[in-house]
């Protein structure tokens, strides 16, 4: 046992002195986002009242959460109409700024259920289509806080391909393996964390005037699945 141990630990030492030099001689890939979040996502829409939100009031963060993510951009914003209430909540990493699993502690299964939530229905990788253009797939839950119902669709891009997170019977040590298996060998992808939440079922969203540019907003994001 002491022995396999002692070979675990140079493979790996090994492995990690591999990418290592890798990663000195070959640059990151180019990073997609030019513009500031804000001004990609609309901020004005007819009959909706909008208001960007202080990350710290999101279920996501907190001062010292935001600190930890260490993202380069984010952005929580509030869409109301009427009794409908929209929140879209999107951070933003450009390539090698974090791996992808730092950047997987983000999701409504970790945050939301820490801050009091309870999951009451839990989907992986499901098809979301807007108007013609299919979305990667995403993740959803319904998550409820004092009698208040949220449907959350949200999606962790790695690279512009949907990151799933459906369990696997937890955590595994060989975690950076299975990325590399997933992604290839250059792990610095850019990354966006997205969140939709609304206290109305997506097919009551989309039969209001206003959601779709929302949705446009998020599909310029590079959230549109890639052609195989």
């Amino acid at each position: 046992m002491k022995k396999f141990i002692l070979l675990l630990g140079i493979a790996i030492l090994l492995i990690a002195l591999g990418l290592r030099a890798y990663f000195a001689f070959v640059p990151p890939p180019e990073a997609t986002l030019h513009d500031a979040l804000a001004e990609i996502i609309p901020s004005e829409l007819s009959g909706w009242k909008i208001n960007d939100m202080d990350m710290a009031e999101s279920p996501e963060s907190s001062v010292r959460i935001a600190n930890f993510l260490n993202f380069d951009d984010a952005i929580f914003r509030l869409f109301e109409k009427d009794d409908t209430s929209i929140g879209l909540y999107i951070a933003y990493w450009s390539p090698g700024k974090t791996s992808y699993r730092w950047a997987g502690t983000h999701t409504p299964d970790t945050c939301w259920v820490q801050n009091g939530w309870t999951c009451m229905r839990r989907e992986y990788s499901i098809p979301f289509q807007h108007e013609a253009v299919t979305f990667e797939p995403a993740e959803f839950g319904i998550y409820e806080k004092n009698g208040l119902s949220q449907n959350v669709y949200f999606w962790h891009l790695v690279g512009g391909s949907a990151f799933g997170y459906k369990q696997q019977g937890g955590h595994n040590i060989f975690g950076a393996l299975i990325d590399i298996k997933h992604h290839g060998l250059d792990l610095r992808q850019e990354q966006f964390f997205i969140r939709l939440a609304s206290n109305k079922s997506l097919e009551e969203l989309n039969t209001m005037l206003g959601f779709s540019t929302i949705l446009d907003g998020l599909s310029a994001l590079g959230l549109a699945a890639q052609a195989d």
